[in-house]
């Protein structure tokens, strides 16, 4: 007994070491700062301090010699083990080197390395209970002239003439050169001249900072600016020129600035290579690749797209899920999940798919697993100028059960649609659950793609595939999902979305919608085509779509949360329900599916609001044993009143076809003159409804007044009166 109690004892201690040893981690990380999040953050901005750098940081591992280092002890897998203690230390730094730690005993810290070369940095947790060791290097920029010139070892490289070629004539390598010779936001109230100020200067060249000399284009630039009188570019280039606004007016094309720059600067007055992968003078002369960086990251990026005020694209996308996907955790590192868990797959992949090929484990090699964010440059390619907004492959043929996408329908939303569709041909799964349990009574989550299209649902039959309501919108997802928005109540400056979420702080983003849908302040407001969920009150389309969801969801199996059932590990639950509840199996199977499809795609219905609420009345009508018309047919041809009558400034008409007709709905004013021809083309069967926003065809708004308004329609003819009102 004694000796099983010391044994006992024994691996009790190896355990406790065990657990001390390895349930604690850390990850030593370089943190990226913006120009937004080094001051006061969003949606504030404080400039750095007069005669202060500013210290930007791209996140990179290859940095600028005397340039601000962000470093983060991040020990989010310390499980239940506290994390009390940091110590930070050079392993080595460059011989002359005084770098030092802002406090080596913190989690975050920084420093500046204030000598070209190598810094191996460690940080260690609870007494060097873990350590976690990386590298920092410090260079110098030396600008980009030609390939041949600057880059001598990837300038035979087919590959790398390719990116140099689409960058060459890209916005980000022509910016500057546009604003210095006056093509930056010339227009009327410019007098035609070009819009530039030195703040621009930032953004706009490699590696800006006046104060700190490692050869980028903002010192180069202050060179004599403590001269008496000044003779530094950054404190001459712009006397003389008017000044309006803030902004100094240039001449349209006129090279007389640009002309007055040095060669260096030229190199440096782009935004060039070393702007996203760091400054390249040591990776140059050795052809080390450990002294020049290669990210994704969107850090690079949000050194410019996340700076105050006007360039807040970077704070948009930070507020979304693609910034920190939920699930990309577990699922970013798992093939089966990629290209969209990883942004790092994602990219590899699309270069595949873009140049007409099937994927290999070649390119499944070139996925970093910790890549876990949809970044900058997962969706838009830093080398690429073939695509609008550097977008990459911008197309989806095929999604999963085979349906094929009609050609451009979806625009630039065809991206998003190479992740947001379903993974599997899911009436294939829906027939695999009635013979045998399969792993979930569920499609996978955001399948978002195949909802906008009508496909995939379990239609009993109905022949419901190709039944839309969005497909319409010029980009599909990106029309709604990423419309203009405004930087702050008080600066007006739009810029699209990269949040892509479709509400803020709880109130419904409906910009997008106000085009078709009227002066709407949240999307119940849009009114259902019919009483969708049969309980005689005729509301806003989403609370329909909730209301059926409900009365459905009261007709199945539940789980402990109160949702229908998903798993196959709830599969008794499901067997013991259709058996109590004297229900066909098979249809509540696929009532389920249908459920958690239309609940799962996460729009209550908005993606596609016809086929979503026929799949849910189908599938009520079937486990409640009451016929129920999943999409009911107009018996006659009808025009209703507008509404809001009188209205200012949008109004609704709605009208219901028997039959699909050529339908043509034009508005005259008293005097019998067309104002705007509404609708003129062929349309399904079944109810429609048609903004009026009181413009002429000319998209002049008409004055107060009488308005009718006339429908034409397969034989059938009818006329109603409406009032504008202001």
């Amino acid at each position: 007994m004694k000796r099983l109690l010391s044994v006992c004892a024994v691996v009790l201690l190896v355990c406790l070491a065990f657990t001390d040893a390895y349930s604690q981690a850390v990850d030593l990380k370089v943190v990226a700062m913006s120009p937004g999040l080094r001051s006061s953050g969003y949606p504030n901005f404080s400039s750095p301090a007069a005669g202060t750098p500013n210290y930007v940081s791209t996140g990179l591992r290859t940095v600028g010699k005397g340039m601000k280092v962000y470093l983060k002890a991040d020990t989010a897998g310390s499980g239940a083990i506290k994390v009390t203690s940091y110590a930070w230390t050079f392993v080595a730094r460059p011989t002359g080197s005084a770098a030092a730690f802002s406090d080596a005993a913190k989690d975050s810290v920084t420093f500046i390395p204030d000598v070209t070369g190598q810094y191996i940095i460690q940080v260690a947790v609870n007494g060097a209970a873990k350590t976690h060791v990386d590298t920092i290097t410090a260079s110098t920029y030396r600008g980009i002239t030609t390939l041949t010139q600057s880059c001598v070892c990837h300038s035979a490289n087919p590959t790398f003439q390719d990116s140099y070629n689409n960058w060459k004539t890209s916005k980000h390598a022509t910016i500057f050169t546009r604003g210095m010779t006056g093509k930056l936001e010339n227009s009327e109230e410019t007098h035609y001249k070009g819009v530039y100020t030195k703040s621009c200067f930032r953004c706009h060249t490699t590696g800006w900072e006046s104060l700190t000399n490692n050869g980028n284009f903002g010192y180069l630039a202050n060179a004599g600016a403590t001269s008496v009188p000044p003779t530094s570019f950054d404190s001459t280039w712009w006397k003389g020129l008017p000044l309006e606004g803030g902004d100094y007016l240039i001449p349209y094309q006129d090279s007389t600035l640009y002309k007055k720059l040095t060669p260096p600067m030229l190199a440096v007055g782009n935004i060039g290579c070393e702007s996203c992968h760091g400054p390249a003078d040591d990776h140059s002369m050795t052809a080390d690749k450990k002294k020049i960086s290669v990210t994704a990251d969107a850090g690079i990026c949000n050194q410019c797209h996340e700076s105050p005020r006007s360039h807040s694209i970077g704070y948009y996308w930070r507020e979304g899920v693609h910034s920190n996907m939920k699930l990309s955790a577990s699922e970013s590192n798992r093939s089966g999940c990629w290209p969209c868990h990883n942004g790092s797959a994602f990219i590899a992949f699309t270069n595949a798919w873009g140049a007409g090929r099937k994927t290999t484990t070649a390119d499944s090699a070139k996925v970093d697993p910790n890549f876990k964010s949809i970044s900058c440059a997962v969706c838009h390619d830093p080398h690429g100028n073939s695509n609008e907004y550097w977008l990459r492959y911008t197309k989806i043929d095929t999604l999963a059960n085979g349906f094929k996408v009609p050609t451009g329908v979806g625009g630039k939303g065809q991206l998003c649609m190479n992740c947001h569709r379903g993974r599997s041909n899911y009436v294939n799964t829906v027939k695999t659950q009635f013979g045998r349990f399969n792993s979930r009574f569920y499609p996978h989550y955001s399948s978002q793609a195949d909802m906008l299209f009508g496909t995939q649902g379990w239609e009993f039959g109905l022949n419901l595939q190709g039944l839309t309501t969005h497909t319409g919108l010029k980009d599909g997802c990106v029309t709604c999902h990423m419309s203009e928005r405004k930087v702050t109540p008080t600066y007006t400056k739009l810029q699209s979305d990269h949040n892509t979420a479709m509400a803020e702080n709880g109130v419904d983003k409906v910009e997008a919608c106000v085009e078709c849908h009227g002066a709407i302040t949240k999307f119940s407001d849009i009114r259902a085509s019919f009483d969708y969920d049969m309980d005689g009150v005729l509301e806003g389309a989403t609370v329909e779509v909730e209301g059926l969801m409900a009365k459905l969801r009261a007709k199945l199996p539940l789980d402990a949360t109160g949702e229908p059932v998903t798993m196959n590990t709830d599969s008794m639950i499901v067997k013991n329900f259709a058996t109590t509840n004297k229900l066909n199996y098979q249809s509540m199977i696929a009532s389920l599916w249908n459920y958690n499809y239309v609940s799962h795609d996460m729009s209550i219905g908005v993606h596609n609001t016809k086929y979503a609420v026929a799949l849910l009345r189908a599938s009520l009508g079937l486990v409640t044993g009451v016929e129920i018309d999943p999409i009911p047919i107009p018996k006659t041809f009808e025009l209703s009143q507008n509404y809001p009558n009188p209205f200012n400034p949008t109004t609704e008409i709605r009208f219901e076809l028997p039959k699909a007709s050529n339908v043509k709905m034009v508005v005259y004013d008293i005097m019998g003159r067309i104002i705007s021809t509404l609708v003129d083309q062929n349309m399904s069967v079944g109810a429609h409804r048609i903004m009026w926003n009181g413009q002429d065809q000319a998209g002049k708004t008409v004055s107060s007044g009488v308005y009718f308004y006339h429908i034409q329609a397969d034989g059938f003819s009818a006329t109603k009166k409406m009032v504008l009102m202001k």
